[in-house]
């Protein structure tokens, strides 16, 4: 499930925000980009015309934003290449909603603004009462967006069928299978294919001493309480054939965890739990401790990221310079090699009305974002500014300054749409391998049929009953309650709000199905 941050808990804050937001989204003023009175062509990088200037809040997750003037001249050149004068707000990320929160109290709204939290009820209700422009009729009059657009990324953003914002990509099918390949060459084995692959892989990692220390000092699968809940039991449950998350049966929008899929992924779990294939402690742990038990060599799979592989795992090089990791993406099951889609965005772009006065102003903006997308300001993103920030090295780019490229240049990507399927020729053929099954996966990736939606009842109690039955699937792989036990759990979430949920998401679901 997609993780947001600062979801407003009752129903009385959602409803105060949202008449707040609404009401100072409509009547607060705010100046427009300043541009050429020409007619400007989107895209191009004419000299004649005059810079757009516009305002932008944005997060940061670094120590520190980015300096964002003359003396970074990674910001500069990206505000020559794409003609352009921004003043940029940005605020920490764990903090972020709350400041958009007090932004728009203050009536002082910038003209372009990054929304994470996409579907939190008081932006839905602001977007429904007309206070953010609809940008969905403009795209194609952009070229480059046009290209760089994804109609299963848009329909996950969209409110009611329509597109208020320009998403900021992220892969769109991500999750896979990553492991110790010098281990399974070690045993002869393939890599896995199938879900049977996956637990005889698991089992030979265990018992067959994969790395030949002659101890018996290995397991199979590496899980922890949060990776069990955001990654393995999504991987499985589809690979299966079943739901992301929630999907439809017999016209009803209902949870994964209501399926014959889902309880065939915990029947697989306990039982490989049960042979010890996985780790005994997975409940208790969390977070790091899912890479530590691969990096120090007692674990040989996990279900996550396939980003994870090229970038995890330092600490496993450095204790054993022989090993090596790989990973596929998706497995075959009944309904063919299957995968969870994520969302594909991390928060959008949005344009409220108050700002950004007329539909020129709005083309001007947009125009910005064109540009995002013009290969040289693509690479100033990615590497910075020749001579500062790299060299060029057999006609690829090499960082020379490591730590200059992180204060300066990192965070500015927050304020960018590209691909995420971009690669360079300087990176790592794992890397490299990462990006192409980003692109290969994607056909055979099953969304969540809850992104465009929005549960009113989930917003308020989702984290409440998520943690019902979050901590039975724990409880149920170790065996402390039976598959009895568990459905009364089901019946719990239902009656707690889980029917009000299915209900809601289920109307939302039929509306759509209608337009």
């Amino acid at each position: 499930m997609r993780k947001t941050k600062g979801q407003l808990k009752t129903g009385l804050a959602v409803t105060c925000t949202t008449v707040m937001m609404a009401s100072v989204l409509a009547a607060c003023g705010g100046g427009g980009p300043v541009s050429d009175t020409t007619k400007n062509t989107p895209g191009s990088t004419s000299t004649a015309q005059k810079q757009i200037k516009f305002s932008m809040m944005s997060p940061f997750y670094g120590q520190q934003p980015p300096a964002t003037d003359d003396t970074n001249a990674a910001f500069k050149a990206i505000q020559e290449q794409t003609n352009s004068k921004m003043d940029i707000t940005f605020v920490p990320g764990a903090s972020y909603n709350d400041k958009l929160n007090v932004t728009i109290a203050s009536g002082n709204l910038p003209q372009a603004m990054v929304v994470l939290d996409t579907k939190n009820s008081a932006i839905i209700n602001a977007v429904r009462s007309g206070a953010f422009w609809e940008i969905g009729p403009y795209l194609k009059d952009f070229p480059k967006i046009s290209k760089y657009w994804n109609e299963k990324i848009a329909n996950n953003i969209s409110v009611d069928g329509k597109i208020y914002g320009l998403y900021r990509d992220r892969p769109f099918a991500r999750k896979g299978i990553i492991f110790r390949q010098d281990w399974l060459d070690n045993l002869g084995l393939q890599q896995p294919k199938t879900v049977d692959d996956l637990y005889n892989v698991a089992k030979a990692f265990t018992l067959n001493d994969p790395d030949k220390n002659g101890k018996n000092d290995t397991y199979g699968l590496t899980l922890t309480d949060d990776n069990l809940i955001t990654d393995a039991s999504l991987v499985l449950v589809t690979a299966l054939g079943g739901f992301n998350q929630w999907g439809v049966q017999d016209g009803k929008v209902i949870p994964d965890f209501m399926t014959k899929e889902y309880m065939d992924s915990l029947k697989l779990l306990k039982k490989m739990y049960d042979e010890k294939l996985i780790n005994q402690d997975f409940g208790a742990i969390k977070g790091t401790k899912l890479h530590e038990n691969i990096n120090s060599g007692k674990a040989g799979i996990y279900l996550a990221s396939i980003d994870d592989a090229p970038n995890k795992h330092a600490d496993l090089y450095k204790l054993n310079p022989k090993a090596k990791m790989d990973f596929v993406i998706g497995l075959q099951g009944p309904k063919g090699v299957k995968l969870p889609a994520n969302s594909g965005y991390s928060g959008v772009f949005m344009f409220p009305k108050s700002s950004v006065k007329t539909e020129a102003e709005l083309k001007d903006i947009l125009t910005y974002f064109e540009k995002n997308l013009q290969d040289d300001v693509l690479k100033t993103f990615a590497w910075g500014v020749e001579g500062v920030h790299y060299k060029t090295e057999n006609g690829n780019p090499v960082f020379t300054n490591e730590q200059l490229y992180k204060d300066q240049v990192g965070d500015l990507g927050q304020l960018r749409i590209a691909p995420s399927t971009l690669a360079w020729p300087t990176e790592p053929d794992m890397g490299k391998k990462v990006k192409k099954l980003y692109e290969e996966g994607m056909p055979n990736a099953v969304p969540s049929v809850i992104e465009p939606f929005l549960s009113p009842t989930k917003t308020q109690l989702g984290s409440e009953l998520d943690k019902l039955i979050n901590d039975a699937r724990v409880r149920f792989i170790m065996g402390e309650v039976d598959e009895a036990g568990f459905n009364k759990v089901k019946e719990e979430w239902s009656k707690k709000g889980g029917d009000k949920i299915i209900e809601e998401f289920t109307a939302e679901y039929k509306k759509a199905q209608q337009k």
